[in-house]
């Protein structure tokens, strides 16, 4: 049996949607209650223990000199948490590893130094210690103290993606065609996949988005003698550094997933919260809403707003959020980038925005977001 499921196109599907994820927590249990039941060696047991120690806490990112998430194979400044990667005891195996849980197949190279000015140097240093035994998180170990300055942080480059869309004859697809998706040359599950997962996967694969995604077994003997290298892709964001999956399954090849994604460059939300002194706020705290580092203004915002921009910026949803003139000159001197923003979900691409600008700094939006 097949299942297919589209972007939303209105409000009546995206309630729809809403229906079907909902369903899909209640159902949790039952696929719980599949996985035990399937046989897994002791090695399996640990690799998957480690994953889901260690995977699903790996919230790595790439940035720029302007703290924009980096698409592709350039180098950036690698953050954790948005704080910075200290070099002790980082290797090859360390930038392996960490290239992996962003998607990517490998890491090119990487380096230590202070090359992104006040950016760089304002943040603080959130990890260190990074040792690793194999390329594979699971193996690695670190530390959130430090002993470091910010002449050692790490900047990163990784190398291609796990991830490949293939047609009938095996071959790689171009342009908005629907493939079969794979990873490390396998096939991925449909447990938990969700538009956060495909989206996601899209844009490590270098497109701006997902099309639709869909499950089956539609390639013959091409599809089925490949291993199922993926399962449980659970995602709570649009970006693969917040996803986590595990490499051991309890799937057969009709539950393979086969994707479009539309091409294009993936677009940065550009997003932030920040303190009185243009920090980044302290997760779960109160900041000031800056979008390319402008503010942003209140016309129209409403939840539906405060919920999809937390999610772009990898929370779970939105505590609450007001307007007003609450940090003096260093929010004044902002210009007001933003407004008119209107969102019929709690998703940012269902949200449509302005900007050009008819508002004052009193109005503002500052945000709290769920850590």
């Amino acid at each position: 049996e097949e299942m297919e499921k589209r972007d939303p196109e209105n409000q009546e599907e995206e309630e729809k949607e809403e229906k079907r994820e909902t369903e899909d927590i209640q159902t949790e249990k039952t696929v719980d209650e599949k996985r035990e039941d399937t046989p897994a060696s002791d090695s399996e047991v640990s690799e998957i223990e480690d994953l889901e120690a260690r995977t699903v806490q790996a919230r790595f990112t790439l940035v720029d000199r302007r703290g924009r998430r980096i698409n592709g194979e350039r180098e950036g400044l690698l953050l954790f948490n948005g704080g910075t990667v200290c070099d002790d005891g980082f290797s090859t195996n360390s930038a392996n590893a960490i290239c992996r849980t962003m998607g990517y197949r490998s890491a090119t190279r990487f380096r230590h130094g202070l090359v992104y000015g006040t950016f760089q140097s304002r943040k603080r240093i959130g990890l260190d210690d990074v040792i690793c035994s194999s390329h594979h998180w699971a193996s690695c170990r670190s530390t959130t103290r430090h002993n470091c300055v910010h002449s050692e942080d790490i900047l990163l480059t990784c190398h291609g993606t796990g991830f490949k869309l293939l047609n009938r004859a095996g071959h790689v697809v171009t342009g908005q065609r629907e493939g079969l998706l794979t990873y490390q040359h396998g096939t991925v599950c449909d447990d938990y996949f969700n538009w956060n997962s495909a989206h996601a996967i899209c844009r490590v694969m270098g497109y701006s988005s997902a099309a639709r995604y869909r499950h089956g077994l539609r390639y013959g003997t091409q599809q089925s003698h490949r291993a199922i290298t993926m399962d449980d892709v659970r995602c709570r964001s649009s970006y693969w550094n917040y996803c986590s999956y595990r490499s051991a399954h309890n799937c057969v090849h009709s539950e393979d997933i086969f994707l479009t994604c539309r091409p294009g460059t993936s677009h940065a939300h550009g997003f932030r919260l920040v303190d009185w002194r243009g920090a980044t706020a302290a997760r779960g705290c109160e900041g000031l809403l800056l979008w390319n580092g402008g503010t942003v203004c209140d016309d129209y915002f409403n939840m539906n707003a405060a919920h999809a921009i937390c999610r772009t910026l990898g929370f779970r949803s939105a505590t609450r959020y007001r307007h007003g003139l609450a940090y003096g000159a260093m929010q004044t001197r902002k210009t007001i980038r933003m407004d008119n923003v209107r969102c019929t979900s709690r998703t940012w691409s269902r949200c449509h925005y302005s900007t050009t600008h008819n508002c004052n700094h009193g109005e503002d939006i500052l945000l709290t977001c769920h850590a």
